[in-house]
């Protein structure tokens, strides 16, 4: 069995017999690490033909793991080689325009959690939010037949297009609301029905009767929605929905849960659910935190749980 640097080199060399002599005369293949959110480091191949700019990287853990499961190298290298080709054959994405007049009204913020991404962080704008939190700002550019496209903005691109570094990220706070508007659900009708009420859209607060034990807070899209509790007021609004103070839980960078205090569940029992999701069901790419949160109604704060009885930093609404 090979480890992981003898595979990565034994693919490298076998992609290239995989490949039309006409591609392989003119296609260097090499390695890269890349650095995604929580600081989860990806290893690929890069493709790159003679003249081009572009380089397809095609990453290599899920290659692994097939090969640690008993799939033979020279399918993988086949695999491999054919996935290259489809994206050399695609070739590099159009140009996007990133100048300011351009973005500005295209900006997000993505909440990640800073010990999780001190590496990922380390070449990006981002603004703390307190309980060691912060944003980060994504370009959300028009949805096509092939996706959405979302630039996470770095140093490069800010200097490159002369942004102001306070001016993005004020602009992309304002902008999270209307871009990608946030959506609040019941839990139940977030994962059984066909019908979802948002309701941020309530003038009134729901009547203490009709209060549920849980609810999803995200976006209409479903990514990165987590930062919605973050939207101007949003905080506020959904303590004013609930007539109650409440709890968050940072169920994925997708989306937060809301449990309104009035259902009495023990702190305790809040984080080990949290922990136990996060070990078991989410993605360690989507993990936003194994705290728990509890926003203060009277005071307007954010402050993270914990269970010495003392809630840690609290973070007024707004700062």
């Amino acid at each position: 069995m090979l480890n992981k640097s003898e595979f990565t080199e034994k693919i490298k060399a076998d992609v290239m017999d995989f490949l039309p002599e006409t591609i392989r005369s003119s296609m260097e293949i090499g390695e890269i690490e890349v650095v995604k959110m929580n600081d989860q480091k990806l290893h690929g191949l890069t493709f790159r033909r003679d003249g081009s700019d572009a380089a397809p990287t095609l990453y290599l853990e899920e290659a692994y793991s097939r090969y640690e499961s008993g799939t033979e190298i020279p399918d993988i290298a086949e695999e491999l080689a054919a996935a290259a080709m489809h994206a050399d054959m695609i070739g590099r994405p159009p140009e996007v325009d990133l100048s300011w007049e351009n973005v500005r009204d295209n900006l997000t913020v993505r909440l990640v959690e800073k010990k999780r991404n001190r590496d990922f962080l380390r070449d990006k704008p981002y603004m703390s939010v307190g309980n060691g939190l912060a944003v980060m700002v994504d370009i959300n550019m028009d949805r096509t037949e092939t996706g959405d496209w979302r630039i996470a903005v770095n140093n490069s691109i800010v200097e490159q297009n002369g942004y102001d570094m306070e001016e993005l990220l004020h602009t992309a706070m304002e902008n999270t609301g209307r871009v990608d508007p946030p959506m609040l659900t019941d839990m139940s009708a977030a994962l059984f029905s066909p019908i979802k009420e948002n309701l941020l859209d309530r003038s009134d607060p729901l009547d203490p009767d009709d209060v549920a034990g849980m609810y999803v807070l995200s976006n209409e899209s479903g990514s990165f929605g987590a930062a919605a509790l973050f939207a101007s007021g949003m905080k506020e609004k959904v303590a004013d929905i609930l007539g109650d103070s409440y709890y968050v839980l940072p169920s994925s960078v997708h989306e937060t849960i809301i449990v309104p205090q009035s259902q009495g569940i023990e702190e305790k029992d809040l984080v080990d659910m949290v922990k136990q999701a996060n070990r078991s069901v989410v993605e360690p790419k989507d993990i936003l935190s194994d705290n728990v949160y509890h926003y203060d109604r009277d005071s307007r704060s954010l402050g993270k749980v914990s269970l010495n009885r003392e809630r840690g930093d609290r973070v007024a609404e707004g700062r």
